[in-house]
């Protein structure tokens, strides 16, 4: 799976502080504020319109409008300045980029190496659904780019610390700021809306250094208690090793080159600027390696080495100051919050038993003033009795007071109870736990939200949200059913070999079946079926394809990745994959009749030339064909939808029968999707003009809560939101006519850390639990089973709608949505009544006069309507 890459989704949060107007607006900063030097560069009420400031579309990305001007509109004391925007012909961003004159920067200071500024300071307006940046150019030419982490449609007060760029280009080309800054730029990005505007004011240069414009403090990350899940483990024969409680015995004596601990994932609050492992015991000259990850990537440093006594060995945290990487992005660049992988500690040659008491892992850390506050929620059920519980976990370094309100409410609106509490935040990174009971429930509502929301003042927190759902009542078969359009990334792969993981694989493909997914994605990992050169273990892949069989599901395979044994990306390699992938062939071929050749060979997980995947795709195609000619090859496989990468290998001879992408996005324009379809279609279209099918392989939203410091590569979606779009992307998907197979990823979350957006793009939790997305899932392909499209019904007000047609009966189903606004429409039918369903199949009866039905649309949430009748509305 993989992150979207968008040129205006960046990676460190910024301060903000959210108020009613940029006359109103204060934001709370370090002491240093006081004592600084500020150079106003525009507050857009004493400048005239010639003084510096020009708009860009984005050029590198076509399609965008706009345009900058000083407004009256929006501001509550004179004037602002409002970026313009139009995307409804495409485009990924626009900009106001000001030219700062140069009698307002000491001329001597700025020729300087290092700017003497260390934050821009800003009120800002953004509209929901888009995102900001900023960008400096510095005195060689060089551009550095950041998000801006604030509340949306409300007033707030920014500083945007110049340090921690995600991305730099041009100039000096170094990745160092080198001077003050020539232009400043700020950027919104393509989002939810098409038109709108963005409004700024009070722009100000903060001098002093950026870390000046942080809040630091100190928490203890870990205590090794039980609860915290660590385990011992390590590389050849382990002897006595053992932990207990936390007592770990290290035994080195069989000759074990080093032993370590792990931890299950979970993410560290705020930028880490520190780490401290404590310890105490009679160690001796054995050196320690602390592992930490970043979404795909993990950096690797030796810390120190463990002495007698009680030891605190510190490192500063990544990158640099003697930081190793590996895998991922392998760039050597955050790309999102840290999480603490391992602690390895080496043989050294001194083969001998050593006993530990492990104490703690201290953690400094740095954030925004504004957000030293992360809350989460979710519904938990014990012993029957169901709440909502929701945590509140605070870096600052004394309790902090505020209120903490709450509403219930159902799928439709209707808000069920509300209320709210004082509150005293805990300190130093400690977490707080707040219960909420269940309300009464009727038997007809399958849903409700608890949505939470801390009010602290200086603070900005999101909001988190919880839902309670009716048990689901299975009513999915067993039925093979290629014709389907139903898949899920299962990934039955990933469940273990022994007992309890074959049993976790059997749990999630019937609970598939209920759900009605009739496809799964499966990774055919080559390490594991042939360890060694010609040594094969079919047992567990076996285990795999009978378990998907006796629940209805037919598996694909995607063949990815190299075995340890061989030599990646040369032409060894690739004869070595072709000879593995005829033996896939040859055992599954009566089962499995499509070949996914590799993933994502457009970003990172292609190391090779797009030469060598062509010729990677050639051979497999070759193989295959030769070995089951009535089998399909699927090829190119983009993170995204790549169109250029896509003409590149057409270019090549590259053959293929299915087009895989990844079509992952931010925001969900479902015309545009289907267009972008479309498109993706007519490009790789066969000579003699027929269509190739496009199947959408991987895409999905994450659940997540955000970080307090730290952006992550997907935006974070609510559990209804995910709900919606799940149910929005497989209708948008089979109206689109490229004959589709829709892969969700995934169904099962990764883990149980809330904050990491990779552990929460499932439809059921961890502990396999259903989220809102399994219902609507469930709901739509039950609808829409038997069913195959018949036509767009038009709709007023923007609103989409599409009519199936059942295969074997005189049912009509009509699903409709409008993704931009509330809307109430009238559907045409011709039935006496119809029984109207929303996205997660609660379900009421309701008599028709006349010959249309008024439905009430929520924004972004399909209705289904079912009934008999005839082809005609």
């Amino acid at each position: 799976m993989r992150q979207i890459l968008l040129s205006s989704i960046l990676i460190f949060s910024l301060c903000c502080i959210a108020s009613s107007s940029p006359a109103e607006s204060s934001a709370v900063v370090s002491p240093a504020e006081e004592s600084t030097h500020k150079v106003l560069l525009d507050d857009f009420d004493a400048h005239d319109l010639d003084d510096g400031w020009s708009f860009s579309n984005g050029p590198e990305f076509p399609g965008a409008s706009g345009s900058f001007k000083r407004t009256e509109k929006n501001s509550a004391r004179g004037k602002s300045g409002e970026l313009l925007f139009d995307f409804s012909q495409g485009g990924n961003y626009v900009s106001a980029i000001l030219s700062i004159p140069s009698h307002l920067i000491d001329e001597s200071a700025s020729a300087k190496s290092q700017s003497q500024f260390g934050a821009l300071q800003l009120d800002v307006k953004r509209p929901q659904g888009h995102s900001i940046s900023i960008r400096y150019t510095d005195q060689t030419g060089q551009v550095f780019q950041k998000s801006v982490d604030c509340p949306a449609d409300k007033w707030a007060a920014v500083i945007v610390p110049f340090q921690d760029w995600q991305t730099s280009w041009g100039g000096e080309n170094d990745g160092k700021v080198h001077g003050d800054p020539q232009k400043i730029a700020v950027l919104i990005d393509n989002g939810d809306k098409q038109q709108g505007s963005l409004y700024i004011d009070n722009l100000t240069l903060l001098a002093g250094s950026p870390d000046d414009w942080m809040i630091h403090t100190q928490y203890t990350a870990y205590q090794f208690e039980p609860s915290e899940g660590w385990r011992s483990s390590g590389a050849g024969d382990r002897g006595s090793t053992a932990l207990h409680q936390k007592k770990w015995r290290l035994d080195f004596t069989q000759g074990a080159p080093w032993l370590s601990l792990r931890v299950p994932d979970e993410t560290l609050l705020g930028g880490i600027d520190k780490i401290t492992l404590r310890v105490r015991g009679d160690a001796k000259n054995h050196p320690v390696r602390l592992f930490l990850r970043t979404h795909f990537m993990t950096f690797h440093k030796m810390i120190g080495t463990l002495m007698e006594g009680d030891q605190a060995l510190t490192t500063d945290g990544p990158p640099g100051n003697g930081w190793e990487w590996h895998g991922g992005e392998n760039d050597g660049k955050i790309h999102g919050p840290m999480r603490l992988a391992e602690i390895r500690v080496e043989n050294n040659g001194q083969n001998n038993i050593i006993d530990l008491e492990l104490l703690g892992i201290d953690v400094q850390a740095s954030c925004a003033p504004q957000k030293q506050c992360v809350l989460t929620a979710e519904f938990k059920d014990q012993n029957g009795v169901g709440h909502f519980s929701a945590k509140i976990q605070s870096m600052s370094q004394k309790p902090l007071n505020g209120v903490l309100s709450w509403s219930m409410k159902t799928w439709d609106g209707e808000i069920l109870s509300a209320n709210q509490r004082e509150i005293t935040t805990p300190s130093h990174g400690n977490i707080q736990e707040f219960q909420i009971s269940l309300p009464a429930v009727l038997e007809e509502i399958k849903f409700i939200e608890a949505e939470f929301n801390l009010n602290i003042d200086g603070q900005d927190i999101p909001p988190a949200q919880a839902c309670w759902l009716s048990p689901y009542q299975a009513k999915g078969d067993n039925r093979i059913e290629p014709d389907s359009p139903f898949g899920m990334g299962l990934y039955l792969c990933r469940y273990s070999g022994d007992s309890a993981g074959l049993s976790e694989m059997e749990k999630a493909a019937q609970m598939a079946r209920a759900a009605g997914v009739k496809w799964s994605r499966e990774d055919f990992s080559w390490s594991r079926i042939e360890p060694r050169q010609g040594q094969f273990e079919w047992d567990y892949y076996d285990n795999l394809i009978e378990c998907a069989k006796l629940n209805g599901i037919q598996v694909y395979a995607i063949v990815c990745y190299w075995s340890n044994w061989t030599k990646p990306y040369t032409s060894e390699g690739v004869e070595d994959y072709i000879a593995y992938l005829r033996e896939l062939v040859k055992r599954y071929h009566n089962d499995i009749h499509q070949w996914e050749i590799w993933n994502e060979p457009n970003i990172f997980f292609w190391q090779g030339t797009d030469e060598l995947y062509a010729e990677l795709l050639t051979k497999s195609y070759a193989a295959v064909k030769e070995i089951d000619p009535s089998a399909e090859v699927l090829g190119i496989s983009t993170a995204g939808i790549d169109y250029d990468y896509i003409s590149k290998m057409l270019q090549l001879g590259a053959p293929f029968d299915v087009l895989t992408i990844h079509p992952y996005r931010r925001v969900l324009r479902d015309d545009d999707f289907i267009n972008d379809l479309i498109k993706a279609s007519d490009l790789v279209k066969n000579e003699d003009g027929t269509r190739r099918p496009v199947w959408l392989t991987e895409l999905g939203w994450s659940t997540y809560t955000p970080h307090n410091a730290l952006k992550q590569s997907f935006i974070p979606m609510t559990l209804r939101g995910q709900a919606d779009l799940i149910a929005r992307c497989y209708l948008c998907s089979i109206v689109s006519g490229v004959e589709p197979r829709t892969f969700w990823y995934n169904f099962r979350n990764d883990g149980y850390d809330p904050i990491y957006f990779e552990h929460n793009m499932g439809i059921v939790t961890r502990d396999f639990k259903p989220k809102p997305a399994y219902q609507a899932y469930a709901a739509l392909s039950q609808i829409l089973h038997d069913k195959k499209f018949d036509k767009p019904i038009q709709l007023d007000d923007d609103a989409l709608a599409y009519r199936f047609l059942s295969k074997s009966s005189n049912e009509i189903a009509i699903a409709a949505w409008n993704y931009e606004h509330d809307a109430m429409v009238r559907i045409p039918v011709n039935s006496e009544s119809v029984t109207i369903i929303n996205a997660i199949g609660e379900k009421k009866e309701q008599k028709i006069t006349g010959n249309s039905v008024k439905i009430k649309l929520i924004k972004g949430s399909p209705i289904y309507i079912t009934f008999q009748g005839t082809k005609q509305p």
